[in-house]
């Protein structure tokens, strides 16, 4: 009898799992209605105001989108002070959106790749104090002795890499890491809360008929799939923890350097290794080789994903039909970025509107612009503006090439 229980069981699991709909592709929507953000920069009242302006958030700043798509196009770091307030909050409505079956992504731009490998140039020391806390002057002095203790061993081995050791030397160097650097450097490191986030980020994120990506796509890339590209900045990512803790653990370099300041050591070393051939670094050379050759990587290029311009900043009637047939080969209707900021600070539509730049420059001590969103619903393309009207705009595919000067003079687009 339970052996006929047993088999009628497993016929009822199968029959329900062949009946049962399919369940919805990792990079659709659950809802018609996707709604893109470009770049934070730390902007948290902005962020706020154009989430709720989008119906996304509520006044308590939960999710309220029910089964909307937000998307996120990259930067919610650097320049601005309150990048972690931006941080914590997406990291939130994340969680709350998928409990409600709406989904919140966040993708991957050039300012949260430079974070994940050291590159701090935009990093303030008004966000290091957002991650201070009391026991922060001594977290700062036990890394300088740790600091100081590296510095004496790189000294040993590599006699042209030496540092003054006076109060001079150490008022410099507490300059440039002040209170909350060594937390901040945590955080974002692999095993860190924000770390581990990033990592799961993609790049380029699919929905609606289209491809959202931070900086863009350049149509002369040689790939096949979207998802070439999403292997490639992920290994790359992940090869530049190993390398880099790697050489950490070797004491070529201090595991708090910055990215600079790490390739200008290494390129020291490399030299005398291969002049003096050390045999106790000689198996750790193609290491600092590989670090040193990082940007030949794709996460850094200027025709990757993270940094390309072209589809902001090219002529467009060079470019359209390059463009075209990108987009058919990738089965997509049209692409959305953010990264080139529009200095007029609305939304803006190339390429027969089949490309939409959505970095309007919400960071207004940076940029004087301000917050948008894209909204995508059942083919209407929407722009939204906190304080002012939505704006619709001509769907992918419609309309003429605006001559060159005239975009040039339309486009007001500016570097970041």
């Amino acid at each position: 009898m339970r052996l006929a229980l047993r088999i009628v069981t497993q016929w009822l699991v199968v029959f329900m799992l062949a009946v049962a709909p399919p369940a919805p592709a990792a990079t659709g929507a659950a809802s018609s209605r996707v709604v893109a953000v470009g770049d934070i920069h730390g902007a948290y009242s902005e962020l706020v105001s154009i989430l709720q302006t989008a119906g996304l958030t509520d006044s308590k700043l939960g999710w309220s989108g029910g089964a909307a798509t937000f998307i996120q196009t990259g930067d919610v770091m650097d320049r601005g002070a309150q990048t972690r307030a931006c941080l914590d909050l997406l990291m939130k409505l994340q969680s709350q959106a998928a409990k409600a079956g709406g989904r919140v992504v966040t993708l991957l731009g050039n300012h949260e790749a430079m974070n994940l490998m050291g590159d701090l140039r935009y990093v303030t020391p008004e966000i290091y104090g957002t991650f201070a806390g009391a026991q922060s002057e001594k977290i700062r002095e036990r890394a300088y002795q740790d600091y100081r203790r590296y510095v004496s061993n790189r000294s040993d081995r590599f006699p042209k890499l030496t540092e003054a050791d006076d109060d001079a030397a150490r008022q410099k160097w507490l300059e440039a890491h002040p209170l909350g650097y060594f937390e901040y450097r945590d955080a974002l490191g692999p095993n860190g809360i924000y770390g581990r986030w990033l990592h799961k980020h993609q790049a380029i994120y699919q929905a609606a008929g289209g491809l959202f990506v931070h900086g863009g796509l350049d149509p002369k890339l040689n790939y096949r799939a979207i998802s070439e590209i999403e292997d490639r900045v992920r290994a790359e990512l992940d090869r530049f923890d190993v390398l880099w803790q790697r050489l950490a653990d070797g004491r070529y370099i201090w595991k708090y350097m910055t990215l600079r300041e790490a390739v200008a050591t290494l390129a020291e070393q490399e030299k005398v290794i291969q002049a003096q051939d050390q045999p106790d670094a000689m198996d750790d050379l193609p290491h600092i080789q590989q670090l040193l050759g990082y940007r030949n990587w794709l996460v850094p290029s200027s025709n990757g994903p993270l940094w390309y311009r072209g589809l902001a900043e090219d002529p467009e009637d060079t470019l359209m039909e390059a463009v075209n047939a990108m987009l058919a080969r990738l089965k997509a209707q049209f692409i959305v970025t953010g990264h080139t900021v529009i200095s007029k600070s609305e939304i803006t539509s190339r390429f027969e509107h089949r490309v939409f730049l959505i970095d309007t420059g919400m960071l207004k001590e940076s940029y004087s612009g301000r917050a948008s969103a894209l909204e995508i619903q059942n083919g209407r393309f929407t722009a939204l503006y906190v304080g002012a009207e939505s704006k619709v705009l001509p769907g992918p595919g419609t309309g003429k090439l605006a001559p060159a000067r005239e975009m040039a003079g339309q486009s007001g687009l500016r570097w970041r």
